[in-house]
């Protein structure tokens, strides 16, 4: 796992040797390591440690989620696909520590962005419509599943989508 520092430490190994190739007249091989560092700079203001939380989070380690999203420094600066990853991750950092209101919030942003597959905006609206169950709104909680139902996404969502269903109180179906 490469933490921000060790990454940062990385470009700027590569950022200063490019620029000591250069400057000895290695023109070619410093620009080639300038431009590795310029991809690196790139890559760590515009995805972060966000596809690291993504793996965690697949895998279930919530604890190394939560911290590859706290890692996160600057998330204005993302790309739109990351963004929407951050903001769900983030919710689903704060629904973990029973911060509702917050977690909904960074959901209902996340539903802003692309993500990279259907399958996770499904996953993400069953977490929004847990949470409107949560909060007493039933109707809601219907519309985010609806929602759910029509993207493509796997069979395991499916499952997913029947049991925050189960849940909704019998007098709102």
């Amino acid at each position: 796992m490469l933490t921000p520092r060790l990454r940062l430490l990385f470009i700027m190994t590569a950022l200063f040797i490019g620029a000591a190739w250069v400057g000895e007249g290695d023109r070619i091989d410093g620009a080639i390591v300038l431009a590795a560092g310029g991809l690196l700079v790139w890559g760590y203001f515009r995805s972060g440690s966000l596809w690291l939380a993504l793996a965690a989070y697949r895998t279930g380690n919530v604890e190394r989620m939560r911290d590859h999203v706290r890692r996160v420094r600057w998330p204005r600066l993302l790309s739109p696909r990351w963004r929407a990853y951050y903001h769900w991750l983030q919710g689903v950092t704060l629904a973990v520590e029973g911060r509702v209101a917050p977690a909904r919030d960074h959901l209902l942003q996340a539903r802003r962005w692309r993500f990279r597959t259907e399958n996770d905006r499904s996953i993400m609206e069953c977490q929004l419509a847990d949470m409107a169950i949560q909060c007493g709104e039933p109707a809601q909680a219907w519309g985010h599943l609806s929602q759910a139902r029509r993207l493509v996404h796997h069979p395991v969502v499916d499952a997913l989508i029947a049991l925050v269903e189960d849940r909704i109180p019998a007098e709102a179906r």
